[in-house]
């Protein structure tokens, strides 16, 4: 055997060798690539509070992703009573994904709406004014706008029920009109048999910070600990930092309405945001890498969750 035909097969094995790490490289790049594009383009559309320009051309935008990549395209319109003679429209939008061994689905949620006001503001010509909220509604919208992209290219065994809930941020603090979206989705599972309810439901909110730091939630902890675990365990797997084993925090966030009936619900969200509520919460204080490293530990774990016998 000649020494360049020696040298031929060696580098041929070596290249054996790599090949399985190309598509996976490729893969995270390309994800962490559609999630910031998601969030420019979020970001591009403005303050996206209900009734306002960036609202309607979010909603659009999760329809036209839907329409692509989803199984169905579910709206669910309500009405909220703001004040005394008014009610304003909203709607919560889910795209199901139907799975490959069926069972009850797994409802992954994100608020997309912004806040009309900024109340963490000092100054009040800012307090009055909406949020771009690019973190706080953005990340998480954009990281579930990539999953559909995923979940077309990669069926879970159970089906996966994307849902953008409205209102979540609407109101003032004690006034009754935070969680509407989750709030109405939840009361509706009242309505049908339990057979049906989502077997987790897992909420990702403001997950975009540079100094990513995700504890573990209070009612998280209670209402849902082994898919908690499952979480946290492949965090470290993946050798992720930014998942916290300690817990930190009680939050109000859009898994409580399904925390109170009794069904697992998760919260995944990095209170620490020194931005929370303010002008200041813009594309330039979040990062593609906090967001893909959610992205690629939830992912993973949908994909464990077989269908029970």
């Amino acid at each position: 055997m000649t020494k360049k035909l020696i040298t031929i097969l060696i580098l041929g094995a070596c290249l054996v060798l790599l090949k399985p790490a190309i598509p996976e490289a490729v893969g995270n790049e390309k994800y962490s690539r559609i999630i910031w594009s998601y969030l420019e383009t979020l970001c591009g559309f403005g303050p996206r509070n209900p009734g306002s320009e960036g609202y309607q051309e979010t909603l659009e935008l999760i329809r036209r992703v839907g329409k692509k990549y989803a199984d169905r395209v579910v709206e669910q319109p309500f009405l909220v009573q703001v004040s005394e003679g008014k009610k304003i429209p909203m709607v919560n939008l889910e795209l199901q994904f139907a799975g490959t061994e069926g069972g009850a689905p797994i409802v992954i949620g994100s608020h997309f709406d912004t806040r009309p006001f900024a109340d963490q503001e000092t100054d009040p010509e800012k307090q009055i004014k909406p949020i771009l909220g690019a973190n706080d509604g953005g990340s998480s919208t954009a990281v579930l706008l990539a999953m559909a992209h995923y979940l077309f290219q990669h069926p879970t065994p159970r089906p996966i029920h994307l849902v953008f809930f409205d209102g979540e941020d609407y109101g003032a603090r004690g006034s009754g009109l935070n969680l509407l979206g989750s709030t109405h989705y939840a009361q509706d599972l009242l309505q049908v048999d339990r057979k049906s309810w989502p077997y987790w439901v897992l909420v990702i909110d403001m997950i975009g910070d540079k100094d990513l730091q995700i504890f573990k939630e209070t009612h998280s902890l209670k209402g849902s600990s082994r898919f908690l675990d499952r979480i946290y365990s492949i965090a470290k797997k993946q050798n992720n930092s930014s998942f916290k084993s300690q817990s930190k925090y009680t939050i109000f966030d859009d898994h409580y309405p399904f925390y109170k009936m009794g069904i697992p619900a998760t919260v995944l969200i990095d209170f620490d945001y020194p931005y929370w509520h303010t002008q200041e919460d813009t594309l330039d204080k979040c990062s593609p890498e906090s967001m893909f490293s959610v992205f690629s530990v939830v992912t993973e774990a949908i994909q464990s969750f077989q269908v029970e016998n």
